[in-house]
C-alpha cells in the first residue's frame, strides 16, 4: 500500500489497516513474552555462598545453615565464624555477615557508604563492599555460575 492509499484510508476513518494491526499484535506479544521471562519465572535460591576478598576466594560457606561470620579486611581479608557474642567486641575494619533462612546479608559494616548493608538479605546474586574488597557471591540454583 502506497502513501496515497494510506491517506485515503485515514480520511475514511480507518486509522489502522490490516498490516498495521498485525505489526501491533506482534509487538504486544513480544513485550508480554519479555515480561514473563524477565519477571514471571521463579528462580531457585542459591546453594552456598562464596566469600571473595579482593577478588580471591577465601571461603565457601553453606547457605542452608544459619550462622554469623566476621569478615576482616586487614591483611588481605579473612573470615571467622562467630560462635558467641564475645568475638563481636574485637572486630575492626570489616563486615558482619549473617546467613539466615537460606539468605545472606551484611548486617553491619564499618565502611562509610553502607551500600552492602542496604542491599539487604539475598538468596541470589552478589553483595559487594568496595571499601573492604568484599564480595559475597551466592552460587548454585537456576541462573547462576554452578
Amino acid at each position: 500500500m502506497n502513501s496515497d492509499e494510506k491517506i485515503a484510508k485515514i480520511k475514511e476513518g480507518k486509522f489502522f489497516v490490516r498490516g498495521d494491526a498485525i505489526v501491533f499484535a506482534v509487538c504486544l506479544l513480544l513485550v508480554a513474552l519479555f515480561t514473563f521471562f524477565a519477571f514471571g519465572s521463579k528462580r531457585a535460591e542459591g546453594e552456598y555462598i562464596e566469600i571473595l576478598a579482593y577478588g580471591e576466594t577465601i571461603a565457601e560457606l553453606p547457605l542452608d545453615e544459619d550462622a554469623v561470620y566476621l569478615y576482616s579486611a586487614a591483611g588481605g581479608g579473612s573470615i571467622t565464624r562467630v560462635m558467641d557474642d564475645s568475638l563481636l567486641g574485637d572486630w575492626s575494619e570489616g563486615n558482619l555477615i549473617v546467613v539466615e533462612g537460606g539468605k545472606v546479608r551484611v548486617d553491619e559494616a564499618d565502611c562509610p557508604d553502607q551500600t552492602c548493608v542496604l542491599t539487604g538479605a539475598r538468596g541470589e546474586g552478589e553483595i559487594i563492599c568496595m571499601p573492604h574488597g568484599l564480595t559475597v557471591k551466592i552460587v548454585g540454583g537456576l541462573g547462576s555460575d554452578a
